[in-house]
Order: C-alpha cells, then sequence, then structure tokens
C-alpha cells in the first residue's frame, strides 16, 4: 500500500537535478498558536479549550522551505484526556485501507483535530520553488491514548496532491510528555512525508501552511493553569533537513490569552 508511481508533473519535478545551490534555512516566524475560550481553569476544575495551531514555513525567496523533520509543541497549563476518550492506531488505519475505508478504519470520538495543509513536493537536490509541485491533503489527527497521537494525510476532490491518493503515505506518530504544568508534544515526521514523500528517493516535502483545530467539542484539550498576565506561553521547535543534509533546529515562542 505504501509504494506507489508518482504519476504526471510528480515525476517532473525529479528530471534534470543536481544543478548548484546554497544553504539555507527555513523561517517559521508566522507560526502562533490560539485558545479559546481565554479562561486558567485550575487542576481541580479544568475547562475544556479549543486550540487552534498555525504551522508556517517560509524560505528565500525563490526557494522551497526545508523539509521538517520533528515537530515539538510545548504548552502551559493544559492537559489532555486521551486516556478517556476512543481511541484510534496506525494498525487500523492501515488495516481498514487494505479493506478499502479508511474512513471506517477509527471510532467515533476517536479524531481529535483536522485541518488543510499547504505544500510543495520537489527534488531534494534543487531546492528552487520552481521545482515544486503542489500538494494540499488534508490532515486528520486522532486520540492514540494518553501518551500519543496519531496523524494521517488524506487526498479528495478538494484536497489534492500531486497525484497520490489516500494511503499512500502511512500514518505516523506524536509522543506526549509532561514536565509541571508544561504538555509537550513532539512529532517525529517519517521520511514518507518528509524526505522520501510517499516513499519516492529524493522527493522532498516542503510545507508552506499547516492549520490545525482541536475543537473544545471534542473534550480533548482541558486548560489548568495561566501563566503571568493572563497569557498562556507556548513554544514550537522545528527540525529540518536543509538541502546540504544538514539538520538545523529553531525555536519560536509565543503566548495566548487566557
Amino acid at each position: 500500500m505504501r509504494r506507489i508511481v508518482i504519476v504526471g508533473t510528480a515525476v517532473a519535478v525529479l528530471v534534470g537535478a543536481g544543478a548548484a545551490y546554497a544553504a539555507f534555512y527555513n523561517g517559521y516566524t508566522g507560526s502562533k498558536l490560539t485558545f479559546a475560550p481565554k479562561v486558567a481553569g485550575s487542576k481541580a476544575h479544568p475547562v475544556a479549550i479549543k486550540e487552534t495551531e498555525y504551522l508556517t514555513a517560509t524560505a528565500p525567496a525563490g526557494d522551497r522551505a526545508a523539509p521538517l523533520t520533528d515537530i515539538r509543541i510545548t504548552i502551559y497549563g493544559v492537559k489532555t484526556r486521551g486516556g478517556k476518550l476512543p481511541k484510534c492506531t496506525g494498525a487500523q488505519i492501515d488495516a481498514a485501507g487494505a479493506a478499502g475505508g479508511y474512513d471506517k478504519a477509527c471510532p467515533a470520538g476517536s479524531l481529535i483535530a483536522q485541518g488543510p495543509v499547504h505544500s510543495l513536493l520537489g527534488p531534494g537536490t534543487d531546492p528552487s520553488a520552481s521545482s515544486g509541485t503542489a500538494c494540499n491533503p488534508y490532515l486528520h489527527v486522532y486520540n492514540g491514548g494518553a501518551h500519543s497521537q496519531v496523524f494521517f494525510f488524506t487526498t479528495d476532490a478538494t484536497h489534492q496532491c500531486a497525484g497520490l491518493v489516500t494511503g499512500q503515505t502511512a500514518p505516523y506518530f506524536g509522543t506526549i510528555s509532561h514536565s509541571g504544568l508544561n504538555w509537550t508534544l513532539d512529532v517525529a515526521l517519517p521520511p514518507d512525508i518528509s524526505t522520501k514523500v510517499a516513499n519516492v528517493p529524493g522527493l522532498y516535502g516542503s510545507l508552506i501552511t499547516e492549520d490545525l483545530v482541536y475543537k473544545r467539542s471534542t473534550h480533548y484539550m482541558d486548560s489548568i493553569a495561566c501563566g503571568v498576565h493572563h497569557k498562556r506561553p507556548y513554544s514550537i521547535r522545528y527540525t529540518d533537513t536543509d538541502y546540504n543534509g544538514a539538520s538545523v533546529s529553531q525555536t519560536i515562542k509565543g503566548t495566548s490569552p487566557c
């Protein structure tokens, strides 16, 4: 299921590679997290909240962003209820796909977030935007239990990715941990969505934007505290692999009213 042949322009981006280029680092300054309602809550009286993640990567003019290999998000004063909600595993998604029913893979109540992704696919030997092909799938996030989340890309008539179809990239995972009042989600992005998209050697995926919403109605995330001056601190650490093969990490910090 994970082995595919990219058709049309997705193959064309790999032809004629080998031009010289300069190493560069991504920019992530447009990324932000927001929460609603603007409440503090407490451990004794947690309040369900919605979280919206807007992630974006930029590169020098005319280039694609370097592919991401890890995203680590830390939020102050929240907890998640994965241990109390229905969960779904990557194995369930894979099994359902083999039977032709991804939409029936996961139990009701296990979908905790979703949203569109805009990106470009292109050769790892040439970072130019002109060598990229649009890839705009839809991302689903499922509860994987108390300590994990499961991510899965889908395509349809309005969310297409260079000829790829649902199931040609595998589910991947994020790990949840806690330190004091800080909640952290660390998502390792596997090669088949970063530096070997859909298992095609040398095909890089470059993020433009990702807009995920964890709805309050899922009762997945609770606010249990707030930072000073009614501001909730958060950080987003991005790790990417540049076009020279070097791994680079950058951290974006911010606050959101609570």
